[in-house]
């Protein structure tokens, strides 16, 4: 039993440390595409399969309303149409872009910086000065960014591009 046991354990360990990594000023550099977001309380958006899920609540207002729910999730597909296209740029001189894959363009530029032991993420937007920090990780190769709090907590998931 401890044969079978003990590599079983060292498996899963294994698994759990790959799984799951420190971000670093080194690994986070690159393009990052849009993935999922899910936003607390209210929906999950699955890009890659073009999936929306409204929470109970959601669907609740939108019943009350008269609304067919449906026709609602297309339309807020819709909506999130420039999210499918999302990308933020992080360069190994602690600078960051955001944009899109459509447009050389970027929406917004700043300088950035990793807190490993906090492990958080400080964005500093170039032209408003504004400064933002958030929970940041790696999941499953995939670049996770925990943004705003209670009820306006929005999980933001990307995949290198």
């Amino acid at each position: 039993m401890k044969k079978f046991f003990l590599p079983l354990l060292f498996s899963i360990v294994v698994i759990a440390v790959q799984a799951q990594t420190k971000v670093t000023k080194e690994n986070i550099v690159g393009k990052w595409n849009a993935a999922k977001m899910k936003v607390e309380g209210m929906l999950h958006y699955d890009i890659e399969n073009d999936s929306l899920v409204l929470s109970p609540t959601i669907l609740a207002q939108l019943g009350a309303a008269g609304a067919d729910s449906a026709s609602a999730v297309e339309m807020m597909k819709g909506q999130f149409a420039s999210f499918k296209e999302l990308m933020f740029e992080f360069k190994s001189d602690g600078t960051y872009s955001i944009g899109t894959e459509s447009s050389d363009q970027s929406v917004e530029m700043g300088s950035y910086s990793i807190d490993e032991a906090k492990e958080t993420i400080t964005l500093t937007n170039k032209e408003k000065g504004e400064t933002q920090t958030s929970p940041v990780s790696f999941k499953n190769n995939r670049l996770i960014l925990n943004m705003g709090e209670g009820e306006q907590k929005a999980i933001l998931e990307f995949k290198k591009g």
